[in-house]
């Protein structure tokens, strides 16, 4: 009996073609029950049950004709509308998996700026003396963290007339390593006992993750001085003293 049934159920749905997926199994479930009760009447009332499931089959007429008349009420544009709600929800579950994955590709960048910064250190240029571990950092209101993690002298022997050349290395990230740092070198300020007019300081930077790594290149310092880095932005202030590592350069 269900056969026959569910036959003429399929045939239907083949002409009601705006429906979606899930409206058209509801539309044969709802044919296939209106015939089991129509046949099942007949079977109560003593019929035979092939002629009641035939009787109850053509009484609901042609399947073109019924499929047709059932797919008017199924606009097309309520199919569309629900393929552009399923491409927006895909849209959206892509933007969340491509958001995490950048958030937690770049937290592996934050979790090393923190703790091993040199390893990290990113391709900058390394002057011929040796790079002495720092370990100075201020933390901002926003929670990024300022690390001078190295810094390094040349000697006057490059620069004979000049003076010396000091090198900092630093780094910024968020307390929060799936956050960017907001702050970057030029919000801080250098300087040194040089006077300025025979200082020049050139900077680069590096993206690595959501930390971003400076290096500073002091021209040029006098012996023994230490470089000042001082942050006075957004009511907050503080102020460093850089050593540079002059007993590289003296021997002592």
């Amino acid at each position: 009996m269900h056969d026959r049934f569910h036959q003429y159920s399929h045939n239907v749905a083949q002409y009601v073609r705006h429906a979606t997926g899930k409206e058209k199994s509801a539309i044969r479930k709802e044919l296939t029950d209106h015939m089991e009760d129509h046949a099942q009447a007949l079977l109560d009332g003593g019929f035979p049950e092939d002629h009641a499931c035939r009787a109850a089959v053509e009484s609901m007429g042609d399947p073109e004709t019924v499929g047709k008349a059932l797919n008017k009420e199924y606009p097309l544009r309520w199919l569309l509308l629900s393929w552009l709600i399923w491409l927006v929800v895909l849209a959206m579950a892509l933007v969340l998996v491509l958001a995490l994955y950048h958030g937690l590709q770049g937290a592996a960048g934050s979790l090393e700026a923190r703790y091993a910064p040199r390893e990290d250190h990113p391709s900058f240029s390394i002057p011929e003396a040796e790079l002495v571990p720092l370990d100075l950092t201020e933390t901002l209101p926003n929670g990024d963290v300022v690390h001078f993690y190295a810094a390094a002298v040349e000697d006057q022997e490059k620069y004979p007339d000049r003076g010396y050349v000091g090198h900092l290395y630093a780094v910024t990230y968020n307390r929060n390593p799936l956050r960017d740092p907001l702050y970057y070198d030029a919000l801080l300020d250098l300087s040194a006992s040089t006077p300025k007019e025979e200082m020049l300081i050139n900077s680069e930077f590096s993206f690595q993750g959501k930390a971003t790594y400076f290096h500073w290149v002091i021209y040029f310092v006098h012996p023994t001085e230490p470089v000042t880095v001082q942050y006075d932005r957004h009511g907050t202030s503080f102020t460093l003293e850089i050593p540079l590592p002059w007993e590289e350069v003296s021997g002592s």
